[in-house]
């Protein structure tokens, strides 16, 4: 039996959206006869998955959503290496290195074996500020270890277009690259996709679901909330800018909730409480597709996403979406304020759901994935 270790740095338990995409993954390469290693940083009682051919391999945990940056990446670096160094002892057939953390790729030439697939879910270091002289710096720096690294693996899947020339542009041969967009997983499209509708709109509810971070700057999400207080505001999730946020909500203020981390069966009760979506990313993130907007997607509702680039010109494709200026407030409460006077929200999307099913589930998408890899090692 052929043996793959999975190797990702992410705290599971807690980030859900890399979970699901991970499990979908597993799950594809148990189907295809492979014994999964997957080495992450989770406590020692957490499970993910009970298979006879899968093992899961936790390393230390280690904090890392501090302000600092310098030891942020300090703290990213020791993670990476711990989880490299427990990679060459379980001595693999293959190694799936996955990122974000871009200390993986950064020290991938440290791994023993050669026969190494890059799976690629953000370009972490491109997101560093040109306004400090020190990010600024360590940007470059990053972006010169990568193309020195990507050398250490056969074959590379891409999340999206940006991504895919970004590779392209330090070098990588095309031939090497599959281009896998993110999706929802079976599981998750099944439950989502069959929401109850709720009983009445009486106060129309707007939800935000995902990391609440710099990111995402939900401050004009909780600006929008105190001027239209005939709506319902929920932020769902966790995250470095949580705390800045949180304060900036009116003292007296009655219409916005912070539900924090919640569980999958609070998500969907959330979901079907909501009538309209909400999401954002500052344009500093106009390359990145959040998988987030594909299980909005799935639940029918309306969504409204404030950003450029990537995420805009793939919701051209579905219907129920309003795409609108990030970091603009006012235009946020123009947009709910035409949808409430329109009923707009009101209607679900079947056509989206029929779309997603066909063209976003992962396990499809992941089965395409590795019959890529595997051919390139068979050619």
């Amino acid at each position: 039996m052929k043996t793959i270790c999975v190797i990702s740095t992410n705290w599971l338990k807690d980030e859900i959206a890399f979970r699901n995409h991970l499990l979908s993954m597993i799950n594809g390469l148990l189907k295809k006869g492979y014994f999964v290693n997957l080495i992450s940083m989770d406590e020692s009682d957490y499970i993910l998955l009970e298979n006879v051919n899968f093992k899961h391999h936790k390393i230390q945990f280690l904090n890392t959503k501090i302000s600092s940056f310098v030891k942020r990446g300090a703290l990213e670096a020791k993670i990476s290496l711990n989880a490299i160094n427990k990679a060459n002892v379980l001595n693999c057939d293959y190694n799936l290195v996955m990122i974000p953390s871009m200390f993986l790729l950064h020290f991938s030439f440290l791994l023993k074996g050669k026969n190494n697939i890059l799976d690629i879910r953000d370009l972490s270091w491109e997101y560093l500020s040109e306004k400090s002289i020190v990010k600024r710096l360590a940007k470059n720096f990053f972006k010169l270890l990568a193309s020195l690294n990507l050398k250490n693996f056969f074959t590379i899947n891409v999340n999206s277009t940006h991504e895919l020339n970004y590779i392209l542009d330090l070098g990588f041969s095309k031939n090497s690259i599959i281009q896998v967009q993110n999706g929802v997983s079976e599981e998750v499209y099944s439950e989502l996709s069959q929401l109850v509708d709720k009983d009445e709109i009486t106060k129309p509810t707007i939800t935000y679901i995902g990391n609440v971070g710099l990111a995402q700057d939900l401050s004009t999400f909780v600006e929008a909330s105190k001027v239209l207080k005939d709506w319902n505001f929920n932020i769902v999730g966790h995250g470095t800018d949580f705390n800045r946020i949180q304060c900036l909500v009116d003292q007296n203020q009655e219409n916005i909730k912070f539900w924090g981390q919640v569980d999958f069966v609070k998500i969907k009760d959330l979901y079907i409480a909501s009538d309209v979506l909400y999401a954002q990313l500052t344009p500093e993130f106009s390359g990145a597709m959040p998988s987030k907007l594909y299980e909005y997607i799935v639940t029918g509702r309306y969504v409204i996403y404030g950003g450029v680039g990537e995420a805009c010109n793939n919701l051209k494709k579905f219907e129920n979406v309003s795409i609108i200026e990030p970091l603009n407030s006012n235009v946020l409460v123009n947009e709910l304020i035409k949808l409430k006077k329109s009923k707009a929200f009101f209607a679900h999307s079947d056509r989206n759901k029929l779309m997603i099913q066909k063209e976003f589930v992962r396990e499809n998408i992941i089965d395409n994935f590795i019959d890529f890899f595997e051919s390139k090692l068979n050619s």
